[in-house]
């Protein structure tokens, strides 16, 4: 999954639009990578991550390595029990979903629900599996990559559509990126305050 990284970085700072907002909140930040080249790209962006404990003190310094810790502060907890950070008026969850079922799925959709203000958007980035039932390309990838992990799944767009519903997210639209073979992009709301709608985005609801 590390191998492409880089890639699904470039779809996210391709496809949103970053500079309308002022805090990002990552969740499940792994290693900084997302949240480093975010804070390289868009100057002006304060930026949160939230991991495991250990993983949390791994991203802090490599955000230290990069200089950018006046920027980006870092968090250990656990997304299923732990509240997260508030501040941020844009979450992102990069390619966490569908490593876990869907009870924590709900579970850590609710949390970031809680942790934004009244307009606040979540951007999600995942892998997802054809509408119509059809396999992708990269399903056979993804397949064996689940199977080895033990847990989780593809979900379609309107699956994972319905979660974040079921978590209070409204105006839920499919963000489209120009090469979305490593992941697919939505985004939702909480409540109907100030949206923040990408260009060419596609209403699930």
């Amino acid at each position: 999954m590390a191998t492409s990284q880089r890639f699904v970085i470039e779809e996210l700072l391709a496809a949103y639009p970053f500079a309308a907002h002022q805090r990002v909140l990552d969740v499940g930040g792994g290693m900084g990578g997302w949240v480093t080249a975010l804070a390289q790209r868009h100057t002006h962006l304060q930026l949160q991550l939230f991991d495991l404990p250990p993983v949390a003190t791994l991203a802090q310094a490599q955000v230290e390595r990069a200089g950018l810790s006046a920027r980006i502060s870092t968090h250990g907890g656990s997304f299923t029990t732990d509240a997260l950070p508030r501040g941020a008026d844009l979450a992102t969850l990069v390619r966490v979903a569908h490593d876990h079922d869907d009870a924590t799925v709900l579970t850590v959709l609710r949390a970031i629900h809680d942790a934004l203000p009244l307009g606040g958007a979540l951007l999600l980035a995942e892998p997802m599996a054809q509408t119509d039932g059809q396999p992708s390309s990269t399903d056979p990838y993804y397949h064996f990559y689940l199977m080895a992990m033990g847990s989780g799944r593809l979900r379609t767009p309107q699956a994972l559509n319905a979660l974040m519903t079921e978590a209070g997210f409204t105006h839920i639209e499919l963000v489209p990126n120009p090469m979305p073979l490593h992941a697919q992009l939505l985004v939702g709301r909480k409540s109907r305050g100030f949206p923040v709608i990408p260009s060419k985005s596609v209403n699930l609801n």
